[in-house]
């Protein structure tokens, strides 16, 4: 079984391409090519800076753990390209504040901070909402693979 962090990642993939988002199907996990024209408005998913966080303190055994994911709305140039980057942002939210996946469980799924990062110039100007999401789990003390 894969480390809760990719069962994270991969449930909010399929989760963001599930939901019928103006960015469609193009939800990207880990990428690091460059977006093209025709793949944007996307949505692009990764580890956020903060990484992981495990309490030392054990409760019956159980680690809790604070996997941090940054999530980003892309969208390109056009009228109102930062108004456009935060509806698709809004989108974002809705899905992932209820999360439907197994991996966190119910309320355990939280935006913890968001930012607009504009960049580029002409026909390769992008707007992009960042969204950092905090995922709240516990697993036994050598099973990073199992959620309890």
């Amino acid at each position: 079984m894969a480390h809760v962090q990719q069962q994270i990642i991969d449930g909010v993939e399929a989760a963001l391409k599930a939901a019928g988002t103006a960015a469609g199907s193009n939800v990207f996990s880990d990428r690091v090519d460059p977006l093209q024209p025709s793949e944007i408005p996307a949505l692009l998913i990764e580890e956020a800076p903060a990484g992981e966080r495990a309490d030392p303190q054990t409760i019956h055994g159980g680690e809790l753990r604070t996997y941090s994911v940054l999530v980003t709305s892309v969208v390109s140039h056009a009228s109102e390209y930062g108004r456009r980057a935060r509806d698709l942002g809004l989108e974002v939210e809705k899905v992932l504040g209820v999360p439907t996946f197994a991996i966190p469980k119910s309320g355990r799924a939280r935006i913890v901070a968001s930012r607009m990062v504009l960049s580029g110039e002409g026909d390769r100007a992008l707007a992009a909402r960042e969204q950092t999401w905090q995922f709240i789990y516990t697993t036994r003390r050598g099973a990073p693979d199992i959620a309890i």
